[in-house]
């Protein structure tokens, strides 16, 4: 066979090998040396027979109507897939899919586009595939997600009805990949909705009522997740991942020990499940019934002693009782295993801080990996370890160093830093690290807030100023400037007018925020407009009874009069806080 004839049959085989199911495009050729040329004159017609012969060896595989023209399509789109240059892949197996009937490759050709991001291409690929195979459920579930992200949400209804229709014994999996979609491309109105206005649903379908349970349930609307969770049980009694479903809401709504009891008898089942196990172990857990959680969670262990995500239940449990060595045997397995999901590290640091081993600590956290999730969180152990230690120094030269590594992250970690050092009471230091940043970010906003706001317990009000007239001149709406700037203007100098017109265009931009309710209402008391200020201080502490809001509030009760619910205020405020400055610096200035 030559060259060319055995590139063609792979080309043909991981087309008809590729899932529609897997994100990656398979973009791997069968042979090293690339292709030089590609031409359809140069497809010889004897490759035809030899690939379909090929896939008639294997039934399961639709048999295309291979030509010449074919071939070169697959064969050229793949090699420019693997050269990155996916908008040529997407158009070569569109045109592929237009010179045959094929509904897999009209279906792989859906497939490819899916992954340009590229809407036109992505209609024209989906209408192709409804033309060769309308009677295909697929079709519609992967039409889905785009009309949501067009806010075409009674297109969305339609096409899921059809579907559900069509392959109404893939309900549960439609469902489920329909409820992930809503979840990150439409808020909980929307989302409902459109579970409420399908058709299995109106007829009470167990599968349709768990999907808008689930979403009640992310939702956090558990008045509507509690009786649909229900209305699956009356039906299929026995359902794990219904069980475990009305188990979380009710540990959600603070209904514990209801929730232990809806899966403890299912759990205690000789066929249950791993998942409905898993479930109840946590539940325990979660219920402070560490005893109980270990013993289930110690059995599981004994049957899938690789099961990581066991090991690691039992590793958090013992770090739960503060057993650190118990800790560190648990995540060492994982480690040794592995560790696919990249936090065994962390955890061991953890255990060794329990075991009061700094060192090792330090070691464990310097070796969590970049990609894991885990990676921003060891960070700031390890650096706060360093600098609990005495060792201030050495923990901003880390972040130095992470700057450098990531330099995709250097403003991020600038403002670890300078929070850092604001914290330990370093204020001319992040002072100093703001202003390098800005050299090498200039105009950046979040580092031009940052400095504006320790500038002003530095009495650096030019810079405050200058700093965030900087970001609204880019950005008028910026209500955090704005806000920033105006209630400096009203507490540290006379400007109460320019105070007040930036203030409240900032409530105006966010009128349910706290902090911007409690600048109104400081700018009213300094404009001596008191009941208006007090009015608006209230609304901010109903909202957020800050320690902050709640001293501004009782100053401006004490100068109209009204020191006794000044003095409960206060009183609020210092069950919250009791040496918090500004609140007792005001105290004990009124009460001169």
């Amino acid at each position: 066979m030559s060259f060319l004839q055995h590139y063609s049959i792979c080309v043909i085989r991981l087309f008809k090998q590729a899932s529609l199911l897997s994100m990656p495009v398979l973009l791997v050729a069968c042979v090293a040396t690339p292709v030089q040329k590609t031409d359809e004159a140069l497809v010889e017609p004897q490759v035809v027979e030899e690939v379909q012969a090929e896939l008639v060896a294997e039934p399961e595989v639709e048999p295309l109507p291979l030509t010449p023209e074919l071939i070169y399509y697959l064969t050229v789109a793949e090699i420019a897939g693997q050269r990155g240059q996916m908008g040529t892949a997407v158009d070569l197996y569109y045109k592929a899919s237009t010179v045959s009937e094929s509904s897999s490759l009209a279906s792989r050709s859906a497939e490819i586009a899916l992954f340009s991001r590229d809407q036109q291409r992505i209609d024209r690929a989906l209408k192709r595939w409804t033309e060769v195979d309308p009677d295909d459920a697929e079709i519609y579930i992967t039409r889905a997600p785009f009309l949501m992200l067009q806010n075409d949400f009674a297109g969305v209804v339609d096409v899921v009805n059809t579907a559900l229709e069509l392959s109404p014994d893939r309900s549960r999996e439609f469902l489920s990949r329909v409820s992930d979609n809503l979840i990150e491309l439409a808020n909980a109105d929307q989302a409902m909705h459109v579970i409420e206005q399908l058709d299995l649903y109106k007829n009470n379908d167990p599968e349709a009522l768990f999907a808008y349970s689930r979403l009640a349930n992310f939702s956090k609307r558990y008045d509507g997740a509690l009786p649909a969770i229900e209305q699956v049980l009356q039906q299929q009694a026995n359902r794990e991942d219904a069980l475990v479903l009305k188990a979380e809401i009710l540990q959600s709504i603070g209904e514990g020990d209801k929730a232990i009891a809806v899966l403890k008898k299912a759990a205690n089942q000789d066929e249950a499940s791993l998942s409905v196990r898993f479930s109840y172990a946590k539940l325990l857990g979660q219920n402070k019934k560490i005893d109980e959680s270990r013993a289930v969670f110690e059995q599981l262990h004994a049957e899938q002693p690789e099961n990581e995500e066991v090991i690691f239940a039992l590793g958090l449990l013992a770090m739960e009782e503060q057993d650190g060595e118990t800790a560190k045997a648990y995540f060492n397995k994982l480690i040794i295993l592995g560790d696919r999901g990249k936090q065994a590290s962390y955890f061991m640091g953890l255990a060794e801080e329990l075991n009061k081993d700094v060192d090792a600590a330090l070691i464990w956290y310097a070796s969590v990996p970049v990609d894991s999730q885990r990676f921003n969180a060891a960070q700031t152990r390890y650096i706060n370890l360093l600098a609990d230690n005495g060792d201030l120094n050495k923990a901003r030269l880390h972040l130095k160093l992470l700057r450098k590594e990531q330099p995709q992250r250097a403003i991020q970690y600038y403002l670890f830093e300078a929070q850092f050092l604001i914290e330990r009471d370093q204020k001319q230091a992040a002072f100093d690290l703001y202003t390098k940043a800005l050299k090498e970010n200039v105009g950046n906003a979040d580092l031009l807030h940052g400095r504006a706001m320790v500038a002003e317990p530095l009495n650096r009000l030019d810079v405050l100023e200058k700093d965030l007239n900087e970001i609204l001149a880019k950005d008028p709406n910026n209500h955090q400037a704005l806000n920033a700037l105006g209630y400096t203007l009203a507490d540290r100098t006379d400007r109460y007018q320019e105070a007040f017109e930036l203030i409240n265009k900032a409530v105006a931009l966010k009128p349910d925020d706290a902090f911007y309710l409690d600048s109104l209402g400081w700018v009213y008391y300094r404009l001596g407009e008191l009941e208006k200020a007090a009015d608006y201080l209230r609304q901010a502490v109903v909202i957020r009874p800050d320690v902050e809001l709640l001293t501004h509030l009782g100053e401006v009760l004490w100068v109209q009069g009204k020191r006794d619910e000044a003095e409960q205020v206060w009183q609020q405020a210092t069950k919250k806080e009791s040496t918090n400055k500004l609140l007792n610096d005001t105290m004990r200035r009124l009460k001169q």
